[in-house]
């Protein structure tokens, strides 16, 4: 199975708030969403979407802390991931290493952005007198995420080229394609 994402906005490489990757996952969820409504997504759906993967056999879903996720890429279904990217952003093309961080750490911020969190609240903000004054966003039931973790990525390439129209700093177009692999073939991942 193999599908692509788009995301738009900021892509911080040093010290990659755990609220930027929040930021991501959030960008990503509607296309992930969507992305469960096509076919082969949508056969298996009712299947690997019901209760929680802890009480209902071929679930996926992973509760943290009350929230609900729903990762595609899970070590149940004996699943993992190749993934490309192509990193458009206002510099030269070619530039692997920039003054504002290098596309590594980057990269490795996308992919956790990728990636369920370590803890339902990692990051989030959840209104805890963090002093922003901001409610926390409402979060989809289930939050749909490419991967349980990151380590079920077991190859990875980047492509970087300019984005010719203005952009703030760090600000990237990426285009993610996702090739999804089996380890193992198991009446709960064969239609996938």
């Amino acid at each position: 199975m193999e599908f692509r994402l788009v995301y738009e906005g900021p892509l911080l490489a040093q010290g990659a708030k755990a609220a930027h990757k929040w930021e991501i996952r959030r960008a990503l969820h509607p296309q992930l969403a969507r992305l469960w409504l096509e076919r082969p997504l949508a056969v298996a759906a009712p299947r690997l979407l019901a209760g929680t993967a802890q009480h209902t056999p071929g679930s996926i879903i992973v509760e943290k802390d009350g929230l609900r996720f729903a990762p595609l890429v899970t070590q149940r279904l004996h699943l993992y991931a190749e993934i490309s990217v192509l990193l458009l952003r206002e510099q030269s093309g070619g530039t692997l290493i920039v003054e504002s961080g290098d596309i590594d750490n980057r990269l490795k911020t996308l992919l956790d952005g990728l990636r369920l969190p370590r803890g339902a609240n990692e990051g989030r903000n959840v209104g805890n007198g963090d002093g922003d004054g901001q409610a926390p966003p409402s979060d989809p039931d289930p939050f749909f995420c490419v991967l349980e973790d990151d380590a079920l990525v077991t190859k990875v390439s980047v492509e970087v080229a300019p984005l010719l129209r203005p952009a703030p700093p760090d600000h990237v177009l990426a285009m993610i394609h996702v090739h999804v692999k089996k380890t193992m073939l198991t009446p709960e991942n064969m239609a996938l």
